[in-house]
């Protein structure tokens, strides 16, 4: 294992004034301010122990609102927050972004406004085409408008690749922004109109094999990279009907191998589930149509996925048995085990809502993703981590580390974690996509928003779960009181599987 060579480096940096570089813009040169962001940074980070840790809290925490929100408006509502180093807005990626902040939404307008108006150019964005993962801010006609695909390309589509975890995305946001301020505000009609049409993509890609003579979704790409289009035409590998909604792409925006992504067709589930509850307590007979719809898939897709718990492969390691479960599936009965850094993974299951940290299969699983029989897990001498074929051979992902961090029991795992993330942000003072293995100033995106704000939430997280690692013991108490119990901690307080 790599205890040996994180343990002791994190412990002899207590107390010793940061390494990292200070690397947030000037006041005058962010794209959007909360002051109660910029409340907590300054009362929290002078409580922690490591000043690497407290260097890098500054400079990532805020980083989505220093220098992503492109716009935003009041009066519509509307924010448009892109992904960092590429000028459009991800599902996925913007809902993530923002996500860290919603527990501070309730006494800060400001961040009211920025989130109502993300959930209502999402919600937008759905009714524009609900199969693409990215947006142009104005019909600019920028992105991939020479993809061929079903349905065509338009100038409002930065990219069109389907991801499940794109419309769950958006109703992720949706439900944690109900959750901790109990504001209904952003249940417009078009809100409204665009979760039908979410419910009714993932019935569509549940009840449609791909085979049809037309298929609702076909993609091509001209490319020299096998994972950015789909085979048979773009219609995708073979697949048959199982109750799982099918997702061509995976969250790298990679081709999935089997269409049935597992942690994508979880991160759904926890979702639907997450819908019906919050619409249930607004306004069940306003949204009975909804509620109708959504159940429906929520007894197929979910049903269908404990049907994959109950039937995992056993594993066996030195006459050991255990349970794992796949990355993907086809119907037929091909299943891929491995994992990919990005989220939703199977190492996310428990930050997702999904399945417990403490749940046997979910340990068995991971310790399978967090060892070489995953083909995507790469040790090397200056870290170790999940990776993918996204970016290649002995590249692992922060994203996948902080992952790693906040499902963990262990004190020393998650000093681990900590001690290789600050190395790898050493050179910058940012997370990146991710870094060499073996040489951690080789790294790629050196502006990854989604990545930085993960990075704030893990620190946020431990000082609720966790603070003897981060704070001094006369310190907790006043650490705690600044800290609101993080979206990644609450969502594993509440998975559906235990």
């Amino acid at each position: 294992m790599f205890y040996s060579l994180v343990v002791f480096p994190f412990i002899l940096l207590k107390y010793v004034s940061s390494s990292i570089p200070s690397v947030r813009p000037p006041t005058d040169e962010r794209t959007y301010v909360s002051p109660v962001i910029d409340d907590l940074l300054n009362d929290l980070s002078p409580l922690l122990l490591d000043q690497d840790i407290a260097t890098l809290l500054q400079n990532c925490l805020p980083n989505t609102l220093d220098t992503t929100v492109l716009s935003t408006s009041p009066d519509i509502p509307d924010s448009f927050v892109i992904t960092g180093d590429i000028e459009a807005l991800w599902l996925r990626d913007s809902t993530n972004q923002i996500l860290p902040y919603v527990p501070y939404a309730p006494k800060d307008p400001n961040l009211q406004i920025l989130v109502e108006g993300l959930i209502n150019r999402q919600a937008n964005s759905v009714l524009i085409d609900p199969f693409a993962n990215a947006f142009n801010y104005n019909a600019s006609g920028a992105g991939h408008q020479d993809d061929i695909r079903t349905p065509n390309m338009t100038p409002s589509v930065f990219e069109g690749k389907y991801e499940i975890d794109s419309p769950a995305a958006f109703l992720k946001i949706s439900y944690w922004y109900w959750k901790y301020t109990e504001s209904t505000k952003f249940m417009t009609t078009t809100w409204a109109n665009a979760v039908q049409k979410v419910l009714s993509t993932i019935r569509t890609m549940q009840t449609d094999d791909g085979n049809s003579q037309n298929p609702p979704y076909l993609f091509q790409r001209q490319t020299t990279a096998a994972t950015d289009s789909l085979m048979m035409y773009g219609r995708g590998p073979a697949t048959k009907l199982t109750g799982l909604s099918r997702s061509l792409f995976r969250p790298s925006d990679d081709a999935t191998t089997y269409q049935y992504n597992i942690p994508g067709n979880a991160m759904m589930c926890s979702e639907l589930n997450h819908l019906t509850s919050m619409l249930n307590k607004v306004d069940a007979n306003t949204y009975q149509t909804i509620l109708k719809d959504a159940q429906v898939i929520i007894d197929t897709l979910c049903a269908t996925l404990e049907q994959v718990i109950s039937s995992t492969t056993l594993k066996n390691e030195k006459d050991v048995h255990y349970q794992v479960l796949p990355y993907e599936i086809d119907g037929f009965g091909s299943e891929f085990f491995m994992d990919d850094a990005n989220v939703p993974s199977l190492l996310s299951l428990p930050v997702l809502g999904y399945m417990s940290s403490n749940n046997p299969v979910y340990l068995s699983t991971r310790k399978f993703v967090l060892s070489s029989n995953n083909p995507y897990f790469y040790s090397g001498k200056q870290g170790e981590g999940v990776g993918g074929p996204h970016v290649g051979y002995n590249y692992a992902w922060p994203m996948a580390i902080v992952q790693r961090a906040m499902t963990s029991s262990s004190d020393d795992e998650i000093k681990q974690c900590l001690d290789m993330l600050v190395r790898s942000a050493k050179s910058t003072g940012f997370m990146h996509e991710t870094f060499n293995v073996n040489n951690v100033n080789d790294f790629t995106r050196r502006w990854f928003a989604w990545a930085n704000g993960l990075f704030g939430e893990l620190v946020l997280q431990l000082i609720v779960d966790k603070p003897h690692l981060l704070v001094a013991e006369e310190n907790i108490a006043a650490a705690q009181a600044l800290v609101q119990i993080p979206v990644s901690l609450m969502a594993q307080k509440e998975t559906i599987i235990q």
